[in-house]
């Protein structure tokens, strides 16, 4: 999403299995379980953009951030973000509708 120039140390992915760590090479991979209601936008651009909130923290997400986004995304993709709105957390509605905005 271009929302950061760090690169991730870890590899995680979240699971509505038992969280563990597999070894690919020499790649250490965490499945990490997470709830239902994470699970429910899994594949779709709504679960990245809301763990990528919960990474930055509601004080990281600056207008600079939002514009980025809003350059990134096509407008279809950033509309979709709306039908979502309901799985991510309360605090990060504000700046789904940032996003989505026409």
């Amino acid at each position: 999403l271009g929302l950061s120039e760090q690169v991730p140390a870890q590899v995680v992915f979240l699971t509505d299995g038992a969280t563990r760590k597999v070894k690919v090479g020499p790649t250490q991979i965490t499945l990490k379980r997470t709830t239902p209601r994470n699970m429910a936008a899994a594949g779709r651009l709504s679960a990245l953009l809301i763990q990528a909130f919960r990474s930055l923290g509601a004080a990281s997400i600056t207008q600079q951030r939002i514009a980025r986004l809003r350059e990134k995304l096509p407008a279809v993709e950033r509309a979709t973000l709306l039908q979502d709105i309901a799985l991510a957390p309360e605090w990060m509605h504000i700046h789904f509708r940032e996003v989505a905005r026409p």
